[in-house]
C-alpha cells in the first residue's frame, strides 16, 4: 500500500516545535530535520510518521519529549491524551497520539489550543 506524504500543517509544526522546545541532548538537531520533514498520518488520532533529513543526533530515550491534554472539560480525574515524539537511529520517526482509557479523543490535536498542552 502506497503512503500519503505531505509537509506539516502549520498546527502540527508548532505542536512539534513546542515539544522540542524545552532544551536536552540532541534538541537541536531534531529541530533542523523538522525543517525538512514529510510525514504521513497513521491512525485516527493524529499520530504521526517522519520522513526527514538532516544529521542524526544522540538521544538519551527512544522519546525525549512529550506532552498531555485533558480530552473533557470538567473537575476530577478525567482521561488525558498523551503526545510522544519518538526518535529512532537519531532522527525524527513518530508523532503518537493516545488517549489513557483506549476511549474516541474528543478534542484531536488538529484543533487543540496548544497552551493547554503541558509538557512531561
Amino acid at each position: 500500500m502506497s503512503r500519503a506524504w505531505r509537509q506539516l500543517t502549520d498546527r502540527e509544526r508548532r505542536l512539534v516545535e513546542k515539544l522540542l522546545s524545552p532544551e536536552f541532548p540532541g534538541c537541536e538537531r531534531l529541530r533542523a530535520q523538522l525543517e525538512t520533514a514529510r510525514v504521513s498520518i497513521i491512525d485516527a488520532d493524529g499520530s504521526l510518521e517522519f520522513r526527514v533529513s538532516g544529521p542524526s543526533t544522540d538521544v538519551e530515550q527512544r522519546v525525549p519529549t512529550e506532552g498531555y491534554y485533558f480530552d473533557a472539560e470538567g473537575v476530577g480525574p478525567r482521561p488525558a491524551v498523551h503526545v510522544l515524539l519518538h526518535v529512532v537511529d537519531g532522527m525524527l520517526h513518530e508523532l503518537e497520539v493516545y488517549k489513557d482509557d483506549g476511549s474516541p479523543i474528543e478534542t484531536p490535536i488538529d484543533i487543540l489550543d496548544l497552551s493547554q498542552l503541558h509538557l512531561e
